[in-house]
């Protein structure tokens, strides 16, 4: 992958991730978040083009020599461009790249590819989405590469925290309460007890669940490392960030089928495998070389 790059033996790119939004703590917004820091780390020029909120993701990104920026596209040619999501495909116009990624961090709508001349490749974050492309969007196989998700394993690492040992069981959800999570959360709702307790971390997109008084519901928090070093276990539908970086602090998490949260299966795999494909430091350096 950008085998032009590499052939400039340039030891810093000028990178621009794109991304529809940054108002929330979860799935592309951390994702982005998460790699423009690390390759920022890794002594890259960085610029990050989104719609922001008013939360810690663009103001620790600006303390680290990020530019953010939204009603003004960057100048100036980049070696590199990340894009996710179509919201933002009209700065592709806008600007000049030797090459230009799309990421696709899911198979729902919202993640249809941009299929477009101007992409020259494509990241699937699973071998799943990979398979979405080809088979729904006729992308070509030797187009796409899966790169998984990166964990920033510094600050999602092994901490000595269970506040509540032995008096009940800690679950921590950190999820939004919308539609698709409905089912879920009502499995976790109805097994809530005083021994076996639910918190939940995330925003209401108007979902009004029945919850009894051993369901805690917040809104989501930026330092969750902090909530998941207290939790026996963590749990979410899919295979999302949570159980990544669940796993990354030791921790125990499932995967619950969407429709049918009765059925789930544990994830916990083995430390070696998991740093190789999910520590963020080597997501970033496959992604440039």
């Amino acid at each position: 992958m950008l085998k032009n790059l590499i052939n400039k033996k340039k030891e810093s790119l000028r990178i621009l991730l794109i991304c529809q939004t940054m108002s929330y703590f979860s799935g592309s917004p951390l994702y982005n978040y998460t790699l423009a820091l690390e390759l920022k780390k890794q002594g890259h020029d960085v610029c990050m083009f989104s719609m922001w909120a008013d939360n810690e993701l663009q103001e620790n990104l600006g303390k680290s020599g990020i530019m953010t920026c939204y009603t003004t596209v960057p100048k100036g040619k980049f070696d590199l461009v990340l894009i996710s999501q179509q919201d933002h495909k009209y700065i592709l116009d806008m600007i000049e790249a030797d090459k230009i990624i799309n990421i696709i961090h899911s198979e729902y709508d919202v993640e249809s590819p941009i299929v477009d001349k101007k992409i020259d490749e494509y990241v699937a974050i699973r071998p799943q989405i990979k398979e979405h492309l080809i088979n729904e969007h006729n992308i070509p196989e030797n187009k796409i590469r899966v790169i998984y998700n990166g964990v920033d394993f510094e600050r999602f690492s092994e901490k000595n925290k269970k506040s509540h040992e032995g008096d009940y069981f800690k679950v921590v959800l950190p999820c939004t309460l919308d539609t698709l999570r409905v089912p879920f959360l009502e499995y976790y709702a109805n097994k809530a007890n005083e021994k076996y307790r639910v918190y939940i971390y995330g925003k209401n997109y108007g979902h009004n669940i029945l919850f009894n008084k051993w369901v805690y519901v917040n809104d989501e928090v930026f330092d969750i490392e902090n909530y998941i070093a207290d939790a026996d276990i963590v749990a979410g539908i899919l295979l999302g960030r949570i159980n990544l970086e669940a796993r990354a602090m030791g921790i125990l998490s499932f995967i619950h089928d969407p429709e049918n949260p009765t059925l789930f299966k544990k994830y916990f795999p083995k430390r070696e495998d998991f740093d190789k494909m999910h520590n963020v430091i080597n997501v970033a350096k496959q992604i440039i070389s």
